[in-house]
């Protein structure tokens, strides 16, 4: 009866063992956090127990994609544009610790949903702000005819700020739309040459 209650006791210990999964960077903090990153560790194995103040994230370690929401941009000279960003990102190995740090009170402890609240509460945020703030710089026909060097403006800016926060930028689409009346304005004048092209070629 003692070895089958000791046996029990063994399981037992090995069943609150803690393990990071695969492809997930197991980060370990301890007394409760209260010595800032000193508390977090990078761990890999089973962690056993944890005693109080401790607790272990694991932080996906795989490419993440961010769809923030349609937002309006203005040129400095008030034309408003549209804009439908979406972007891929990969955490840095090895800046869990930072990573768990900084968002932890984002209820980072699921690991299957670890970054969609840092995303909705952090990350979207910026990238519309990114969009919104280069955008200032462009009259409404400079952005039409530089489309390119506006979009490179916003990436760089971007690979910066999410470098900052421990990530790593891997792509990032627009959906820049023109202002209505400027749309419009195209369309009559790509109307216009197929008319004048049809007429040559009759």
């Amino acid at each position: 009866m003692k070895k089958f209650i000791g046996l029990l006791l063994i399981v037992s210990v090995f069943m609150s063992c803690n393990r990071p999964e695969p492809n997930y960077e197991g980060v370990l903090m301890t007394d409760y956090g209260r010595n800032g990153i000193e508390s977090f560790k990078v761990v890999t194995g089973a962690q056993g127990p944890l005693g109080p103040g401790s607790e272990l994230y694991e932080v996906p370690m795989w490419e993440q994609k961010g769809d923030p929401r349609v937002v309006e941009i203005s040129a400095k000279d008030a034309g408003v544009f549209t804009v439908d960003p979406a972007y891929t990102y990969i955490p840095i190995r090895g800046k869990g610790p930072e990573i768990v740090l900084a968002y932890k009170n984002y209820n980072v402890n699921n690991p299957n949903s670890f970054f969609e609240s840092v995303e909705e509460n952090v990350i979207n945020k910026r990238v519309t702000d990114a969009y919104r703030e280069e955008a200032r710089g462009y009259t409404t026909d400079s952005l039409m005819n530089n489309l390119t060097g506006y979009e490179n403006a916003v990436q760089n800016r971007l690979k910066k700020e999410f470098n900052s926060k421990y990530f790593e930028l891997t792509t990032l689409t627009s959906g820049l739309k023109p202002p209505k009346s400027m749309a419009d304005a195209i369309e009559r004048r790509n109307r216009s040459i197929q008319e004048a092209n049809e007429v040559e070629n009759k």
